[in-house]
C-alpha cells in the first residue's frame, strides 16, 4: 500500500489529509487514522476498494506542539500496513 499524509495549520487546529492506494493484486478493507494517540477515523471500505481519501478538520488547537499522525491500512487478508508522520507546529 502507498500512503500520502499531509497536514496544514488552520485558524483552529490542523487539517489532515489521508490517502491510501492499494498495490497490485491488493484491495483495502479498513483504514484507521490516529492523531496524537487518539483514533480520529476507523473506516471499513466496501469490498474491492483500491483507493481511500479522507480529510479531517480542526484536529488539536495547541500551538507549538509536536504531533504524530499514524495511518493503518488493512488489506483483503487483514494484513496491516502503516505510515507515520511527525511534525512540530510553529508557536
Amino acid at each position: 500500500m502507498q500512503f500520502t499524509l499531509n497536514h496544514q495549520r488552520q485558524t483552529i487546529g490542523q487539517q489532515i489529509q489521508v490517502s491510501v492506494s492499494a498495490g497490485s493484486n491488493e484491495t483495502i478493507s479498513e483504514v484507521i487514522t490516529q492523531f496524537d494517540g487518539f483514533t480520529i477515523g476507523d473506516d471499513t471500505l466496501a469490498g474491492g476498494s483500491t483507493q481511500y481519501d479522507r480529510t479531517f478538520d480542526g484536529q488539536s488547537a495547541t500551538l507549538g506542539a509536536t504531533h504524530t499522525l499514524v495511518v493503518f491500512g488493512l488489506d483483503q487478508n487483514r494484513t496491516p500496513n502503516s505510515a507515520t508522520k511527525i511534525w512540530t507546529d510553529a508557536s
